[in-house]
């Protein structure tokens, strides 16, 4: 039985970006990530456009922003009047089956044919009653946006009325600074949701009574004998002048920042009981990163109630900070990636050693997650040294290409073990490589662990020197360089250049002990070096 009020898929056809795109939700959080412009706002608009009936009072001139620039293209060029641009949404619902009012979103008129289930459908497409009139003007390459329809419907067949949301739902625009829109709209959602129709009534009766008798009570009602001061009902309602305080402040006046956070725990506060589905755009904005800290814990805990008991909250946020990603655990994750479907991370589960891998960035508060899962190609590194020097091996080894061109991010793993990154990436099929120490001198069995990896895997491979004399990065690069190094090395008197004990030679032992120096002298100074061969392996094959 299904007991949870809330969206379980969108499909969104010929909407900006989109040309047939579905996203399937988790129930509780999701975290909708994508480069820019790929999409992760026209999702949350795509709910909006099906649930509060978005654009049903706007001018068509709105048409032409809504709809997808290639099909537009694509009719231009052929101007065939099957051709013609449209808009369909489907929100495929999860709603209580124990709910007999649930039914009027039941049926099979959704995008399945011959499939029963809950939905409201949103179609934006050219009136068929026109078509002779406007034949001849179609036929140019015209798009007549004046003869458009919208219409929304539940699966049932029925036109769906917006007073009637199969759940109570609040959306939260952090991306915007637009505080009157804003609250207006949120007070407004609030008061509704707060109250149900008949106790809205009734404030709104009382208060414009209370409004007139005010004008009697100051002394200005009267004009003259034939002539009174009355109160304009169409410009005094209740909703439009209703704001929210704390601590007897209004929340705009409070600062942007502060303004987001109090608009997001209010929200909160109210889920479960009047607010079963929220969304919000990039909660990250405005906020420095202690109220980010502050909103993100009160997420968390808004899915627990007093008594411990997991609440009946959808939460959907659409985001550009690794934070948010990695606190509100990465398997709750969505990565839009310019294809048909969002790709979901919620497989994510132990990893071989049976440590749970979401949990592990969690409690890592990594900073590059974000971009590690919105890259296409990633080379992960494993310090500092190698960060700073692979763009300029990279640009020796291939002067004519860059990174960007093959769509290749470094990152840098910040001590991180690079095998948790490598799990993410096998379950999104993403390409990644791994530059890395053998490690000769504290694990002899490495390079053996290594080929054994990289003979079972696909996606992921994993290079390092075959030579286990040559155990890091410092090592390879000295030993196929040892004269132009030791002319550009400076050495200082008396400088202790022994590592752990060792002694390595004074210009291999400064190598080693001012790693990050010695990186950014081969910089500036653009030194031409060779290169280990795990190196150009590794880039002819990131490459591939």
């Amino acid at each position: 039985m299904i007991e949870v009020n809330n969206i379980k898929k969108m499909v969104i056809k010929g909407l900006k970006v989109f040309k047939n795109f579905e996203i399937e939700f988790n129930d509780d959080t999701n975290i909708i990530i994508g480069d820019n412009e790929s999409g992760k706002s026209t999702v949350i608009e795509a709910i909006e456009i099906i649930l509060n009936k978005k654009y049903a009072n706007y001018d068509k001139y709105i048409i032409e922003e809504l709809i997808n620039k290639e099909n537009k293209k694509l009719f231009e060029e052929k101007k065939e009047y099957d051709l013609l641009p449209k808009i369909e949404i489907y929100a495929i619902l999860n709603l209580d089956n124990s709910c007999q009012n649930n039914f009027d979103f039941y049926g099979d008129h959704g995008i399945y044919i011959n499939k029963e289930e809950y939905g409201i459908k949103f179609l934006c497409q050219f009136d068929e009653k026109f078509k002779s009139d406007l034949l001849p003007i179609i036929n140019e390459g015209k798009i007549p946006y004046e003869y458009y329809e919208m219409t929304w419907e539940t699966f049932k067949g029925d036109s769906y009325n917006v007073l009637k949301k199969p759940f109570k739902y609040l959306s939260i625009d952090n991306s915007k600074i637009d505080s009157f829109n804003t609250f207006n709209y949120y007070n407004k959602t609030l008061f509704h949701n707060k109250f149900d129709d008949a106790q809205r009534m009734k404030f709104k009766n009382s208060f414009r009574e209370k409004i007139n008798d005010l004008l009697d009570d100051v002394g200005i009602s009267k004009i003259d004998d034939n002539h009174r001061f009355g109160i304009d009902n169409k410009k005094v309602i209740l909703e439009n002048i209703l704001s929210v305080f704390e601590e007897d402040i209004q929340i705009e006046n409070r600062g942007k920042g502060k303004e987001n956070l109090i608009k997001t725990e209010i929200a909160l506060s109210k889920a479960s009981d009047d607010i079963e589905v929220i969304t919000i755009e990039e909660p990250e904005n405005h906020l420095s990163h202690t109220n980010l800290r502050k909103m993100l814990d009160n997420i968390r805990k808004s899915f627990i109630d007093d008594k411990g008991n997991k609440r009946k909250i959808q939460l959907i946020v659409t985001t550009h900070n690794s934070l948010i990603v990695s606190s509100l655990n990465i398997s709750n994750v969505l990565w839009i990636n310019n294809k048909e479907k969002a790709d979901s991370l919620n497989n994510l589960s132990k990893d071989k050693k049976g440590k749970e891998v979401s949990l592990f960035f969690e409690k890592s508060d990594n900073l590059n997650i974000l971009q590690f899962l919105i890259a296409n190609k990633v080379i992960l590194v494993e310090g500092a040294t190698e960060y700073m020097l692979i763009q300029k091996i990279f640009r020796d080894i291939y002067p004519s290409e860059t990174l960007d061109e093959n769509k290749i991010d470094i990152i840098s793993c910040n001590g991180i073990s690079y095998m948790n990154y490598l799990f993410i990436a096998e379950s999104m099929k993403k390409k990644v490589a791994v530059l890395t120490d053998n490690d000769y001198k504290t694990n002899v069995k490495k390079i053996v662990e290594i080929n054994e990896y990289n003979a079972k895997a696909i996606n992921t491979k994993i290079f390092t020197d075959n030579n286990i004399e040559n155990w890091t990065w410092e090592v390879s690069l000295y030993n196929l360089n040892k004269e132009i190094l030791e002319e550009n090395i400076k050495l200082k008197k008396g400088a202790d250049y022994f590592v752990n004990g060792e002694d390595f030679g004074k210009y291999l032992g400064k190598m080693l002990n001012n790693k990050t120096d010695v990186a950014y002298m081969i910089i500036e100074r653009d030194i031409k070096l060779k290169y280990p061969e795990y190196i150009r392996n590794c880039f002819k094959w990131i490459k591939e």
